[in-house]
């Protein structure tokens, strides 16, 4: 009987050592993981603010000059940066949009181009989503309530 009272005495201790070392090695890594994912959140972050504001600027903007700026970025992250963190919802906003963004200088006489606030809105949804979703912020879906978004 002393054997096994003296086993138990040294196995729960030593148990109990195993399981704090495990749950340690755990913590680590998951802290670990989410600091590697970081970079990329912020990243992801930067760009969807930066693709709203251009897609917002193509549908109200009216100085050809700085629409044309905003055309030309349009593109560029279209075909680059925010490929990289996009998510299939913002993708599809993203063709959408693209659809109708004339890929080539055009005549500033249409603008500023309302056709293309509710594609921006949309995009601006998708892009709210993802960033919610990514970052664990919980908050209400929003409806799309302003006028031309249809």
């Amino acid at each position: 009987m002393s054997d096994s009272k003296f086993n138990l005495t040294a196995l729960i201790p030593w148990l109990l050592s195993m399981a704090t070392i495990l749950v340690g090695i755990q913590q680590f890594s998951e802290k670990q993981a989410q600091a590697n994912r970081e970079p990329f959140l912020q990243k992801q972050l930067e760009l969807g603010f930066e693709t709203s504001e251009v897609a917002a600027r193509l549908a109200s903007e009216t100085d050809a000059t700085k629409w044309e700026a905003a055309r030309q970025r349009f593109w560029q992250l279209y075909w680059g940066p925010l490929s990289i963190v996009e998510d299939p919802s913002v993708e599809a906003e993203m063709v959408n949009l693209g659809g109708l963004v004339p890929k080539a200088p055009s005549p500033s006489s249409d603008l500023p181009m309302t056709s293309l606030q509710g594609p921006s809105y949309r995009l601006a949804h998708a892009i709210r989503q993802l960033t919610l979703t990514q970052w664990e912020i919980d908050l209400p879906a929003l409806p799309a309530r302003r006028s031309g978004t249809n």
